[in-house]
């Protein structure tokens, strides 16, 4: 499975907040990848302009993503 595979159920200002709610999914059965979290150590002024750091699931398990993190 590669990212375009993927579908981004909700953006973060930081990594930590990302992987949080990452681990939140997992608990709940759903695989959740964090993307572009490289760049909130590396230039984390640059976060914002990019839309954020994206949490994606698969498509199928995208509306459960979001019922889980409402």
């Amino acid at each position: 499975m590669n990212d375009t595979d993927l579908v981004t159920v909700a953006t973060f200002p930081d990594a930590a907040e990302a992987d949080l709610a990452r681990e939140r999914l997992a608990l709940e059965g759903v695989v959740a990848f964090v993307l572009d979290d490289q760049g909130d150590v590396v230039m984390p002024f640059m976060i914002a302009s990019t839309g954020g750091i994206r949490l994606q699931v698969a498509p199928a398990d995208a509306e459960c993503a979001q019922e889980i993190l409402g």
